[in-house]
């Protein structure tokens, strides 16, 4: 792979969306291995975790569980629904052509 696997900022930053052009071809694999659901809800995830800053608020025991919960869960629900879109997006920014790769991942 050119460019091989990105370090911890640059991953960071194609976690929350960002393109890292020298690891074209590691985004490549990310987004096409067998794997890419479990990679995409860990991004999620890590884009909802922000969410724990929540737990810092006074407050009874409930909402300060709650809160974080339905903020964390809630925005990665939603980001698994629409993981496919998602993957294209990607896809696309990096220079892909989402149907071609995709079709060839098929065979």
């Amino acid at each position: 792979m050119t460019g091989g696997r990105p370090g911890v900022l640059p991953w960071l930053y194609y976690a929350f969306g960002g393109t890292i052009p020298k690891h074209a071809q590691w985004v490549l694999h990310d987004l096409t291995c067998r794997t890419w659901l479990l990679r995409h809800a860990l991004h999620s995830f890590i884009q909802c975790s922000p969410g724990f800053l929540l737990l810092l608020l006074p407050g009874s025991f409930p909402f300060l569980f709650y809160l974080p919960a339905i903020v964390v869960i809630g925005g990665v629900w939603v980001a698994m629904m629409f993981a496919r879109d998602a993957r294209n997006h990607r896809l696309y920014k990096h220079g892909f052509i989402p149907d071609l790769v995709l079709a060839r991942n098929k065979r």
